[in-house]
């Protein structure tokens, strides 16, 4: 998929993001791991663009009822409330990016340095701690409105590259996924822009789109 050039704009001014993504490529939010959707499945599409050394995400999650328990950064977001999520990889290097925004504001950052990792991880062989980023390494506003989500996230290329590198001619896998909560006691609706099948992971690199920096 080739993601375009945006023209600049201030990511916390609606007007300025709406314009600036009004034709960017949209990927919406399915859940091709079930027979039929969840019935709480919600709609939810992201836009893409990039500039110089950004790469740039509008997330659009039909949402009237926004929760979450979370208290601070880098806790675990998907087990506190709602998340919309990042999934981001360079097509020459194995890191890749996870990164977490709750619609109270708090994010987890995550840095993988593998594809197998996310397996060590589980094995408890890897603490997640150590994956972690404290330092704010990507910017993002957001905001309701119309019983929807909005999510305006910049990324920089130093997440891979050295600081001010172009993205220009390069290659980023990508996927972007939610967990949709109701309340603390009934079990997220999770859904991604990826054809996951089988048992759902979003940590399926396979899955993910390719896009084209041009």
């Amino acid at each position: 998929m080739n993601c375009p050039t945006l023209s600049q704009f201030d990511i916390r001014d609606r007007e300025a993001v709406r314009a600036a993504f009004a034709e960017a490529p949209t990927m919406h939010m399915h859940q091709t791991w079930l027979v039929a959707p969840d019935e709480g499945f919600l709609p939810a599409q992201v836009r893409i663009g990039w500039s110089h050394d950004r790469f740039l995400v509008l997330g659009e999650l039909t949402d009237a009822h926004l929760f979450t328990r979370a208290t601070e950064d880098n806790q675990i977001l998907c087990s506190f409330g709602d998340v919309f999520e990042i999934f981001l990889r360079d097509s020459e290097l194995e890191t890749y990016a996870e990164f977490h925004v709750a619609p109270n504001g708090k994010r987890l950052q995550l840095l993988w340095p593998d594809a197998q990792t996310i397996r060590r991880v589980q094995d408890k062989k890897v603490a997640l701690d150590e994956l972690k980023v404290h330092e704010p390494i990507f910017d993002f506003s957001q905001w309701s409105e119309d019983e929807k989500w909005y999510i305006c996230a910049s990324v920089p290329s130093r997440i891979f590259l050295p600081p001010g590198t172009p993205l220009e001619g390069r290659t980023w896998m990508a996927s972007f996924s939610r967990y949709d909560y109701s309340s603390a006691e009934e079990p997220p609706v999770l859904s991604s822009t990826s054809p996951h099948t089988g048992k759902v992971s979003f940590h399926c690199q396979q899955d993910w789109a390719e896009l084209s920096f041009c």
